[in-house]
């Protein structure tokens, strides 16, 4: 079922509403759900794109579910599907270490897209080792960034192929960044994103 977020008539009001809304996003132990993500992620875009030739006025809002929010803004239809990219084992790790209250300062792992999940002893061991782990040199951050991205992306692509998304006449995908890599040139990494996508990569979106 659909719930109406926002209104606005203008991107003043917009950002106005915007930050009236409480987008915090709680441990995951501690009552994170996807709608948490998912309204950070949006509220954050639009507060981005207030002011721009992406959207129109008035603007409506709706969190729902396949995709997660409709935008109706103007005479434009505008669907938005969002993913958080994160490495299940990472989360996993993060999970166990703040419900076991396991101290830090730990290093960051190297993680890599579709890596089988670790569970029990193996979960357990990486989540209390303070090993370093391989590190990371030249441009291999931004590689690995745009290896996860892409993964990610696909995934999301094949999911809006299948029967009970629904598509709008605009669709959006919307990325919720939390793979760790130390010091990611984001702008960067986001041109070699863009240059390594063809038309075909985006499917039925239109905007990543």
């Amino acid at each position: 079922m659909a719930i109406e977020l926002i209104k606005a008539e203008d991107a003043n009001e917009l950002l106005d509403v915007v930050a009236s809304i409480d987008i915090s996003v709680p441990l995951r132990t501690e009552g994170r759900t996807t709608d948490h993500c998912e309204r950070w992620s949006m509220c954050r875009l639009l507060a981005t794109i207030a002011d721009s030739e992406f959207l129109q006025f008035p603007i409506a809002v709706a969190h729902r579910d396949r995709p997660d929010f409709h935008i109706k803004h103007g005479s434009m239809d505008t669907g938005v599907e969002v993913t958080e990219v994160v490495p299940a084992n990472h989360a996993a790790i993060d999970a166990y270490r703040e419900h076991n209250e396991v101290d830090g300062p730990f290093f960051l792992k190297r993680q890599r897209p579709g890596e089988d999940r670790l569970s029990g002893s193996a979960l357990r061991s990486a989540a209390t080792s303070d090993e370093p782990g391989d590190g990371w040199a030249g441009d291999c951050v931004e590689r690995e960034w745009l290896d996860a991205m892409r993964a990610f992306i696909s995934a999301k692509v094949a999911k809006s192929a299948k029967s009970g998304f629904q598509l709008f006449p605009e669709n959006w995908l919307l990325n919720y960044d939390n793979w760790p890599l130390p010091g990611v040139d984001r702008e960067d990494a986001a041109k070699r994103l863009s240059a390594s996508m063809k038309s075909g990569d985006f499917g039925q979106f239109q905007k990543i």
